[in-house]
């Protein structure tokens, strides 16, 4: 017999709607929405789906543009049990997203042209507005398993692969929470925290940490804008966020977009998503926007591994000291454990890790191993629990029977005047010899020559180097390099050029 689930992200709404109802919940710069509006037009929602869905999927796939409807329509089918997902409204993205995914249903606010066995339903914005307009409602009231799967994510990895991950309820709450807490923990450690959150999400929805990072907000009463893209800048400076969890590149956008005599954010708070912050992003950051700042490494599979205050940074590599929560070791290719310093193989072990990949046996027995999570990642640890990120397992290249780090390659390569950007990456030759490649975003008074001077300097013994020229290198969530993406286009400029 099934129990009754008080383990329900939508609750965490329900509950402060009733302690707190006229607390925002949401701002945009439409107006706002206060929790108790928010946990009414779920239920409005959750009734007409409920209704509307016969019989109930499994899982539905959301691909609504809009922030609000989106977000609300995901409460609707949680508060019906239903496990949910999140993909783009690009149907070239979607179509590979849904491939993964394999949802039961989309339901998308506009004509979703894929080729999928998922079943669609087009409930645009017209429907939206007439349901949570409508009277008002029995709240859905239903007997659910509390490890019952309730979010699917794909896995944020560097691979050319993606694999889907399940997270059921329990697993969700424990996330949620935790990540609230942990938030409260490393802010008021460091400093002095005077209000209630207010987050400018720029994860996206398929993002399982973007995800938990808005849920956590709401959790502890905060408020979450919903703004696009292209209204961060303005949104930054008039509707006064005091958190935003973010990536490298991000932040390096919003700069780009800000207006020069935009003074900083006195209240405004940075939980920086990556695995590398070099210094000079960190200068820019603190001189335009503000001084608070933390690294997060976080894995989708593992939720967060490590954190560390901008103050304590002393790396652009630094991820941060590992939460009380998790275990991480070092341990080369036969799982030999490391000594501290020595760079090898992180895997991690956790009570909150997920245990395999959906459908791929191959993918799970390589990743999970004897309760271990193994992200793929280089790094070192020290005697006090700090971890430094070398870069990624296959981004360690072998060229001519010595062995170079493209991470490192890149930081050094990257500061060269007029490289706007760079990445190393691997090509077989004729041979089947791997052989190093560059792509090049080039930028004001960029000379191949200076890179040469620099590469011969750091690295006399690689290999004589082919260039790829690029408008923009490839990265994931986190920032890391898609070198596989940079792989298959080189090979696809080989081909035509053979035509």
């Amino acid at each position: 017999m099934m129990e009754t689930c008080l383990i329900m992200y939508d609750r965490f709404i329900e509950h402060v709607a009733r302690i707190a109802p006229n607390k925002v919940a949401m701002l945009s710069f439409d107006g706002s929405v206060t929790f108790a509006k928010m946990d009414a037009d779920i239920n409005r929602l959750a009734r007409e789906l409920l209704n509307t869905l016969t019989p109930l999927p499994k899982i539905v796939a959301v691909s609504y543009q809009q922030m609000h409807p989106h977000w609300m329509l995901l409460m609707a089918l949680s508060r019906l049990g239903i496990a949910t997902a999140s993909v783009a409204d690009d149907s070239l993205i979607a179509a590979k997203e849904v491939s993964v995914l394999k949802p039961d249903l989309i339901i998308s606010d506009a004509l979703f042209d894929i080729e999928t066995q998922a079943q669609v339903r087009v409930l645009d914005l017209e429907w939206y507005s007439k349901v949570v307009e409508g009277p008002e409602v029995e709240p859905v009231r239903l007997t659910l398993d509390p490890d019952r799967v309730v979010r699917i994510a794909i896995s944020a990895g560097t691979s050319a692969d993606r694999h889907r991950i399940d997270f059921t309820a329990r697993m969700l709450e424990v996330a949620i929470l935790r990540m609230a807490e942990q938030e409260y923990i490393a802010w008021v450690g460091t400093e002095k925290v005077e209000r209630f959150p207010v987050l400018l999400p720029t994860l996206g929805f398929g993002s399982i940490h973007g995800f938990l990072s808005t849920l956590s907000i709401w959790s502890v009463c905060g408020i979450v804008l919903m703004v696009d893209r292209e209204q961060y800048p303005a949104a930054i400076t008039m509707l006064k966020p005091s958190l935003m969890v973010i990536s490298p590149s991000q932040l390096q956008a919003i700069l780009e977009n800000m207006p020069v005599d935009i003074p900083p954010v006195k209240d405004l708070r940075l939980v920086i998503s990556a695995g590398h912050f070099p210094k000079e992003l960190r200068e820019a950051v603190k001189e335009r926007l503000t001084e608070h700042m933390r690294i997060l490494y976080v894995t989708s599979e593992s939720g967060i591994i490590a954190g560390a205050h901008i103050t304590q940074v002393t790396h652009d590599d630094m991820a941060g000291w590992i939460m009380p929560w998790v275990d991480v070791q070092i341990v080369d290719d036969q799982d030999n454990i490391l000594s501290f310093g020595e760079v090898g193989n992180i895997r991690i072990k956790s009570a909150d890790i997920i245990d395999h990949f959906y459908e791929d046996e191959e993918a799970t027995k390589r990743q999970f191993r004897d309760g271990w999570f193994y992200p793929g990642d280089l790094g070192i640890l020290d005697e006090n629990g700090c971890l430094r990120i070398f870069g990624r397992v296959d981004e360690l290249y072998n060229f001519g029977g010595d062995k170079f780090y493209a991470n490192k390659i890149d930081h050094i390569l990257r500061v060269v005047p007029g490289v706007e950007d760079i990445a190393l990456f691997s090509m077989p030759n004729s041979s089947g010899v791997p052989e190093p490649w560059l792509a090049i975003v080039r930028g004001d008074g960029f000379d191949v020559d200076k890179v040469s001077a620099v590469l011969e300097k750091n690295f006399h013994n690689l290999p004589n180097i082919r260039v790829m020229w690029v408008n923009q290198i490839p990265r994931d969530l986190t920032d890391r390099v898609l070198r596989y993406q940079l792989s298959m286009a080189a090979t696809q400029q080989y081909v035509a050029t053979k035509k």
